[in-house]
This record gives C-alpha cells, structure tokens and sequence, in this order.
C-alpha cells in the first residue's frame, strides 16, 4: 500500500443478528486512546448494535492503564484487560482469547525508521489480524474543542 492511500473495509451485521458484536480496543497512553474509543462507540451507534462487549487492552503494568470515558448502555459492557510483552503479539492474542469481531485502534502513523521499515503497529495488526480492524486518525497539532466531537456519525 503506497503512503496516503485509503483503503475502505465494509462491516456488516444483520439486522435480525441476537450475537453480541465483540470489540477489542487497544489502548495506550500515545495516541490518545479516546479517540479508539469514540470510534468504536461511533460504529456502535451507527450500526445500531444492541449487546455489545468492548474490551480494552492495554499492553504494560496496571497502574499506568490510560483514562478514557466509556459510556454506559444498558446492554453495553466495557471490560479492561492487560498484557506484558511484544505489542503486536499481545494486541492478537487477546483478539483470539475474546473472540473479536472487530478491533478499533487510534493511530498517528510511524515514528522513525524502524516503522518506515516494518510498519506501525497498527499496520502490523491490520496485515496480522483474522477480524476487520478500523484505524482512527490521531492528529497531533490538532485539539477538538470541547463542543466538538472528536469522531462524527455519518449523515444516512
């Protein structure tokens, strides 16, 4: 994939679906992880999904788990998980232990020469992962006003 390409994955689920949709949301504290989780609540939203079990991962020690908001459904449940070790490898094992559907994952792209190489993480789970996964653009001089909110359902 060539630097700026887009590429769109289209993520269907019956209407008549009584599954619980499963999302894996790893977190950190770079990029900021609301954005992950402002995008899965987005597509929850918009898909109009009714039982639903985000997990957040975050790989590295408990106390340093990053503080996010996570709204409240009826049928909505938000767990937090933790790993230790290789990112990536932690980020796929948790998406098999809790069976994913999809992973959601804010992103702001490389960080040197080692990414320009072998990729992101995010790129690196997106070529790794069995389940769809939606990268979340984390821009770094830009700050959402307070009013504003950070992902925008689509006009239908």
């Amino acid at each position: 994939m060539s630097i700026g390409a887009v590429l769109i994955f289209i993520f269907v689920i019956p209407k008549d679906s009584s599954t619980t949709l499963k999302i894996l949301i790893p977190v950190d504290h770079s990029p900021d992880p609301q954005i992950a989780v402002d995008g899965a609540v987005s597509i929850a939203q918009t898909l109009e999904c009714q039982e639903l079990i985000f997990t957040l991962l975050h790989v590295g020690e408990e106390d340093r788990f990053p503080n996010v908001i996570t709204p409240q459904r009826n049928i909505w449940q938000w767990k937090k998980t933790y790993g230790h070790g290789n990112v990536e490898q932690q980020i796929l094992q948790a998406a098999d232990e809790c069976r994913s559907d999809l992973f959601v994952m804010a992103t702001q792209g490389h960080h040197g020469f080692l990414d320009a190489l072998r990729g992101s993480t995010t790129e690196r789970i997106v070529r790794n992962s069995k389940c769809p996964v939606l990268a979340v653009p984390a821009y770094r001089n830009e700050e959402p006003s307070s009013q504003d909110s950070v992902v925008r359902r689509p006009a239908v």
